[in-house]
């Protein structure tokens, strides 16, 4: 059993979290009956929420920064102020899942 944050990259996390998703391809016959299935298009989302360093003046927001590729896009960066914590930002990353060894 593990406590903490083990995978943040972060100093300063409070929350990591991953979700791996496939899309699903159905074959149907002609009464539209599910006759098989198979996965495709893996992809591994993860959030992670921290402190704002106090250094930082200034949120550069990474989810406008003209990404390209298939690896670590960043698809959410916020900012969030609340009057009784401390400032906090959260990353969404969208990655490719390695393909299955055959």
């Amino acid at each position: 059993m593990a406590f903490g944050i083990n995978q943040g990259t972060q100093v300063n996390s409070q929350s990591f979290t991953e979700d791996n998703t496939v899309e699903v391809g159905e074959m149907t016959n002609k009464a539209g009956d599910i006759v098989g299935m198979a996965t495709y298009g893996g992809k591994k989302e993860t959030t992670e929420e921290y402190f704002l360093p106090a250094e930082t003046t200034e949120l550069t927001n990474e989810a406008l920064n003209g990404q390209s590729g298939i690896t670590g896009i960043v698809t959410k960066h916020s900012l969030t102020e609340k009057n009784n914590e401390w400032q906090s930002v959260s990353i969404t990353k969208v990655s490719a899942l390695a393909a299955p060894v055959a």
